[in-house]
């Protein structure tokens, strides 16, 4: 069995972490398959260096050392492939990985033993002058952080909703439902399902309130004054510029994220669980 590795630096140094994985990997008769820019951080040498999208193709499961902010990074291009995700988290906060650091062996020794099931997240595109973009959580129209509110029109399935001013217009995964949508007033959606929230930051409004759409809904999201430029974001890691004239058409992707669990914790564990976290 061959397993990719993915690693956010930034939180493993020197590779410490990764490094004690290979060897159980290695230990377990299966192959690790690594970034062939990591090459010298890997003591190692019974592994198999590669570039990105030759990992994907070659590796029967992926796992992510990091935290959510690393899958999001990363699952665009691995839904592409169709391959599994274990994350284990490294991070502060973790709704998208599986297990923390001290169980990252046993929860690869579940996978290869089949101890787990596979979430099928929902993935969202974005397609802005005949291009396409794809995210996980959330995609976000927003002023650039300049202090001053756009305005912005959004049809959905071809018939008008609304037009208004504010700071953004957030529509979201279920998956996405408890990250920037969650901080804005929307509703959280629960990850197996196949929905989109649709929620305003900050609108000069008294009365606007969160969407809930069919995953079926197509989305046109437009700016409505010649004075305002908008910014696009997937996921927090992109900013494409909105000129006046322009449309956004967002629905549901044909991709998938497909997140390995092998732990009973259901989503309202990991919630509550999470939301005391930030509280404390």
């Amino acid at each position: 069995m061959y397993i990719g590795f993915i690693t956010n630096e930034d939180k493993d140094e020197n590779f410490e972490y990764t490094n004690s994985l290979i060897d159980f990997c290695l230990q377990q008769n299966t192959t690790p398959l690594i970034l062939k820019n990591f090459e010298n951080m890997i003591n190692n040498q019974n592994v198999i260096f590669l570039e990105e999208n030759e990992l994907f193709k070659q590796s029967d499961f992926i796992v992510i050392l990091g935290g959510d902010g690393t899958i999001l990074r990363w699952a665009k291009k691995i839904a592409k492939f169709n391959k599994n995700i274990l994350g284990i988290n490294m991070g502060n906060l973790g709704y998208l990985t599986d297990v923390e650091k001290h169980e990252g062996t046993l929860a690869i020794k579940n996978v290869l033993d089949n101890k787990y099931k596979v979430e099928k997240r929902m993935m969202l595109s974005a397609i802005i002058n005949n291009k396409e973009h794809i995210c996980l959580n959330e995609i976000n129209i927003h002023n650039g952080n300049i202090s001053r509110m756009i305005k912005i029109g959004i049809d959905i399935n071809g018939r008008f909703v609304d037009a208004f001013s504010a700071d953004g217009l957030i529509i979201s995964t279920p998956t996405g439902s408890t990250a920037y949508n969650l901080s804005a007033g929307g509703p959280i959606l629960k990850p197996d399902i196949e929905l989109m929230a649709i929620t305003y930051v900050c609108p000069h409004a008294l009365f606007s309130r969160p969407y809930v759409i069919s995953s079926n809904d197509e989305i046109k999201a437009y700016v409505t004054n010649q004075d305002s430029v908008a910014y696009l974001s997937l996921d927090g890691q992109k900013s494409i510029p909105i000129k006046y004239g322009e449309n956004v058409y967002i629905k549901k992707s044909s991709f998938y994220t497909n997140i390995i669990k092998t732990t009973e914790l259901s989503f309202y564990d990991i919630l509550r669980s999470k939301m005391f976290e930030i509280r404390k």
